[in-house]
């Protein structure tokens, strides 16, 4: 898909009816254009302290979603996109935000354990306050409050996150 009237464009792929997969889907984009004021404002509204005179914005992101046929394979998604904006003079402020999920149709122990274990590990290796910290938002994030219970086992999500250089956070995200 394309958007002709800013820029950028994007594309999705679907994998279904075989074999190992039930579903699946992948979905990349890349786009860019002129924030609306409404959406400084929303961003503002979050909480961002928005670089004044901020115009132009750049947005990236890939998500995908696996349903395996097995029903002891769980499905998995996962999240990750960037974001950016550049005032007139060229200063430049960006933002990560991403993450992924586990759901079990059978929860399995050990899968739970190596599947936080890994997220863990990958966090752990960036700062140590990354993993509890985004195992929290995740949990609350997937609570399902008027069911008193969560979407699946879990996993790990944060937004809006800009607190270390681009460098360092480009090399958490890959």
């Amino acid at each position: 898909w394309t958007r002709p009237t800013e820029g950028g464009g994007g594309i999705s792929c679907v994998i279904q009816d075989s074999p190992v997969w039930e579903k699946g889907g992948c979905n990349v984009s890349v786009v860019f254009g002129t924030l609306t004021e409404k959406a400084a404002q929303e961003m503002a509204a979050r909480g961002k302290d928005m670089l004044p005179g901020a115009k132009k914005f750049f947005a990236s992101g890939v998500s995908c979603v696996i349903h395996p046929r097995n029903p002891f394979c769980p499905t998995m998604h996962f999240n990750y996109r960037y974001f950016e904006i550049t005032n007139d003079e060229g200063k430049k402020q960006a933002w990560f935000a991403g993450g992924q999920d586990l759901t079990p149709y059978y929860v399995n122990e050990e899968d739970i354990r190596y599947f936080h274990g890994t997220l863990k590990a990958a966090c752990d290796k960036h700062d140590a306050t990354y993993y509890p910290k985004f195992k929290k938002w995740a949990d609350d994030y997937f609570t399902i409050t008027h069911r008193g219970e969560t979407r699946g086992v879990g996993g790990v999500f944060f937004d809006d996150m800009n607190e270390k250089t681009e460098e360092a956070m480009y090399s958490f995200i890959s």
